[in-house]
């Protein structure tokens, strides 16, 4: 039996350092991030679906997704967001349903899902248990500014679009603190993983 560990944070908080963590420990996890950018590759229904909504101009010369532009309509645009949401938020999930009952049919004890709308998309009902990566809101602020180059002003509303981190600390069944050091932030992970037997 495959124990299901969801992972999730908030922008800048420090989510994909704890999950590749987990990596270099040897347990699998599925990237959310990485089902994202499946459903959408040249040639997939995803793509053709958002060409179609947005238009040709959310297009790059070599036929792939122009992220960037795109995520600069959506973020500034909650309307537009919710568009996005509807045309590829089912086959982002069913992504990460396959990739996991591939990991739980090669028979891992422990997988962990990598998702960082975690609650925001109701994925903690397919999970046993979720892990938070938590940092204070200030230091998320100054940490999302200088790693994405953005004002204060584009940087609260990012961090705005998502369910707090706050309120994700208090819904989490474990929370890693990833206010300091990465080697605190190690310590926090292989600690659990010795105590839940999966070291």
């Amino acid at each position: 039996m495959s124990y299901i560990l969801g992972l999730t944070g908030s922008i800048a908080t420090g989510k994909s350092t704890v999950a590749k963590l987990f990596l270099s420990a040897g347990i699998p996890v599925v990237d959310a991030d990485l089902g994202a950018r499946a459903v959408v590759l040249p040639g997939t229904p995803g793509l053709a679906e958002i060409i179609r909504h947005f238009g040709t101009a959310y297009l790059l010369p070599d036929g792939t997704l122009d992220r960037k532009r795109l995520g600069a309509l959506i973020f500034s645009d909650e309307e537009k967001r919710a568009e996005l949401d509807a045309l590829i938020h089912e086959r982002i999930r069913e992504w990460i349903h396959a990739e996991k009952a591939r990991y739980i049919a090669a028979g891992h004890r422990l997988v962990v899902l990598d998702i960082p709308l975690l609650y925001e998309g109701g994925y903690q009902q397919s999970c046993d248990a979720v892990m938070v990566v938590y940092v204070p809101e200030e230091l998320q602020l100054q940490r999302l500014m200088i790693r994405n180059h953005l004002d204060e002003k584009e940087a609260k509303r990012r961090i705005s679009s998502q369910l707090s981190i706050e309120k994700k600390k208090k819904l989490a069944d474990f929370v890693i603190d990833n206010s300091g050091t990465i080697a605190e932030t190690g310590k926090q992970v292989s600690d659990w993983l010795r105590k839940y037997g999966y070291a």
